[in-house]
């Protein structure tokens, strides 16, 4: 298998008893343990515990040797013996030797070493923590458990759950796109955890969708609340191969997961579209559920917020977290307008006719419009549907392999009110094509 995908760090349920339709990762349920199965016959159960023992005594010097050398005995004694009385014959332990034999504790108090525990942070001289766990404590509280709803049969069902950032006191969560699409509700755990006794108590709140991106794969949630433990975003573009990051999350619905590794690749390009951001890359442990949650430095700020892992069959530790940097501009208008503004979009619906199809079916290879939005500047330019665009502003839509160039990466660096020139193949009602170009003015894209 050889897949890359944004959507497999959601752990997902199914309405039904079945997983959903599209999920490119099956999330199994977790299992409980199970007891090993037993062995038939005495030889086999034997031969195990001796096996055992003679695996802890290898390397505990005397007292492992010396507990090893019992059980052998009392091994051997459980078996059956045919010799009768003879000298061969093995007794059995006495108990007063059981009763003398030392302690685990005894045997340990001259190796035991000694715990330099202080209750004071420390902090390494660039300032960051010297010990993961202080950082841990300090940033917890600020990744929240999402659980999202769909509405099947008249009633709310589970179908999924992962993770997100407290970027605010006042209940502003950032998380993925891929989180929150196609779904009709969503609650949100907020953990509150004793630094001193580690011991968390939560409360969770219906949370209310901002809005949300499926370019850059983001989306803000918000719920009513105040003080809470918001966590700090820090700067991206400071992060270095080989520095230290953990991740935050929650896969698989265990929550407040730690994983720790260090920036692998920095401006990873992942996304199919032209408008998706740019990624830190780190070997950190990253698995379904774990979408939505940060990756922070060893400041305790949040750099990335985790969204995807590459999956293949020869490969592994290979996630990716969406740059906070450039997060910070898409965060801000979700919050703000809903939406992320400033994109051009051209606002139609299209079928790509290649040159094998277009001889095939005597048609023209490129872009068969199939719908017009009525709500955009497009409307009023002339396009109609059933043209087929051959070429954007001089730019032929399929390239030297005939592969679709997407309109959206033809228009990138474009603003919304700039005026392109679309050249279309027309036929007329004899069927006679004709080419003749086309000004658009392009529209501002809103998002989903």
């Amino acid at each position: 298998m050889n897949d890359f995908n944004e959507f497999d760090n959601v752990q997902k349920f199914s309405t039904e008893n079945t997983q959903p339709e599209v999920q490119a990762v099956p999330v199994q349920p977790v299992q409980p343990v199970r007891p090993a199965k037993k062995h038939k016959g005495a030889t086999l159960k034997v031969m195990a515990m001796i096996a055992a023992v003679a695996i802890i005594g290898g390397g505990a010097g005397f007292g492992g040797a010396y507990i090893a050398g019992k059980s052998m005995n009392s091994a051997v004694v459980s078996g059956s013996n045919d010799r009768g009385n003879s000298s061969d014959h093995i007794s059995p332990v006495n108990s007063d030797n059981i009763n003398s034999a030392p302690t685990l504790n005894e045997l340990q108090q001259d190796v035991a070493i000694k715990h330099n525990i202080s209750d004071e942070v420390e902090y390494n001289s660039d300032g960051t923590y010297m010990y993961t766990r202080d950082l841990v404590k300090a940033v917890q509280d600020s990744i929240v458990y999402i659980e999202v709803f769909v509405n099947s049969r008249g009633k709310s069902t589970l179908y999924g759950s992962a993770s997100g950032i407290i970027i605010s006191k006042d209940g502003y969560i950032v998380t993925n796109n891929h989180v929150v699409e196609d779904a009709d509700s969503y609650t949100v755990k907020v953990n509150n955890t004793d630094p001193k006794t580690g011991i968390s108590a939560s409360e969770t709140y219906d949370a209310e969708l901002v809005g949300s991106d499926a370019d850059t794969d983001l989306a803000v949630l918000k719920i009513k609340a105040n003080d809470l433990p918001a966590a700090v975003l820090g700067d991206s573009n400071q992060l270095h191969l080989g520095d230290d990051v953990i991740a935050i999350g929650n896969p698989l619905g265990l929550e407040t997961s730690i994983s720790k590794g260090v920036v692998s690749g920095l401006n990873r390009q992942i996304s199919d579209s032209a408008r998706g951001l740019s990624s830190i890359q780190t070997d950190a442990g990253i698995n379904s559920g774990n979408s939505g949650g940060a990756m922070f430095n060893m400041y305790g700020e949040v750099v990335g917020v985790v969204n995807s892992k590459y999956v293949y069959d020869y490969a592994e530790s290979l996630g990716f977290a969406i740059t906070i940097n450039e997060a910070r501009d898409v965060i801000d208008d979700l919050i703000s307008k809903g939406y992320v503004s400033g994109r051009a979009v051209l606002g139609i619906s299209y079928n790509p006719i290649n040159e094998y199809t277009a001889s095939f079916r005597g048609m023209t290879a490129g872009l068969l419009v199939a719908e017009i939005n009525q709500d955009m500047a497009v409307a009023k330019s002339g396009l109609i549907v059933g043209d087929t665009i051959t070429e954007i502003d001089g730019e032929y839509v399929f390239d030297d392999d005939g592969n679709t160039t997407t309109i959206s990466e033809i228009l990138a660096g474009k603003k919304p009110g700039d005026t392109i020139t679309v050249t279309v193949a027309r036929a007329d009602s004899l069927g006679r094509v004709r080419k003749m170009d086309i000004e658009v003015e392009l529209s501002e894209y809103r998002g989903n």
